[in-house]
């Protein structure tokens, strides 16, 4: 199974000691090893205005990994950001990320399946990137992040497609040898989220740009650390094969924003 990784707090702590000069709390210090997701924290940068927050509302970061999104958002915007996530060894090591970034009174994480979060008050908007690969039922998990939400709230998603159903190259990040893998094609997903209660507001094919950013950032060759894929089993060949995937036409990154529905 994939995300079985245990420790990572205590391998971030000592991959950052091998790195005295690096300050967490500095902007950007660690987004080679806390965004999980192809893009990086630009790719955050890119959903953050579709959130189109206003002062004190609250966000919902659905599979927060070990954090970085939910901590770039804060960051840039000050509202108040609570990640849940079904790893606990990610969870652990978000919070310890989040406390050495100075951001624990802005961010917060939680272990635990979307399926079962009731929160009180819900969050008036939400992000998930690189997530739903991993669902088979997308239209109830959407739903379940509808729930969770206030209605009118904004919904932002980075997300892995297929155009067909070509197997690609295993281990991917999301799945060591696809039995837990379940990408389909663009207009499945758009339409499992609009059948969730969502209204689109924009659903763009963000592939060339994708393509683009692997080839200004990993055109030097893999980052030396600290960098996520040192966190992860078989993490450079994972990272490899994906953007393989990504230049070839085998996999696809597709950019949504939505609305949530009235109830």
């Amino acid at each position: 199974m994939t995300y079985e990784e245990t420790g990572v707090d205590q391998t971030i702590d000592r991959l950052l000691r091998e790195h005295p000069g690096l300050d967490a709390a500095a902007d950007g210090a660690l987004d080679d090893l806390d965004q999980f997701h192809i893009g990086g924290a630009d790719a955050v940068d890119r959903l953050i205005d579709s959130l189109d927050l206003a002062e004190d509302e609250s966000v919902l970061d659905v599979g927060s990994g070990l954090g970085g999104p939910a901590r770039q958002i804060a960051r840039r915007t000050g509202n108040r950001v609570t990640g849940i996530d079904i790893t606990p060894a990610y969870v652990d090591a978000a919070r310890d990320l989040t406390f050495k970034s100075g951001l624990h009174d802005l961010v917060r994480f939680r272990a635990g399946d979307i399926a079962a979060f009731a929160p009180d008050p819900p969050f008036q908007a939400a992000i998930t990137m690189h997530v739903q690969m991993n669902v088979r039922d997308k239209t109830a998990w959407f739903a379940h992040i509808a729930r969770c939400l206030v209605p009118g709230a904004r919904l932002a998603v980075w997300e892995v497609c297929g155009p067909s159903r070509a197997d690609p190259p295993w281990p991917m990040p999301w799945s060591l040898d696809g039995t837990d893998s379940f990408v389909v094609t663009a207009d499945s997903l758009h339409a499992s989220i609009e059948q969730a209660g969502f209204t689109t507001t924009e659903w763009t094919d963000e592939t060339a740009w994708v393509q683009t950013w692997i080839a200004e950032t990993l055109g030097g060759g893999l980052p030396a650390g600290p960098a996520l894929p040192m966190l992860l089993h078989d993490g450079y060949t994972r990272v490899v094969n994906y953007a393989t995937a990504l230049g070839d036409g085998s996999l696809q990154v597709w950019r949504g924003s939505f609305t949530r529905d009235a109830f």
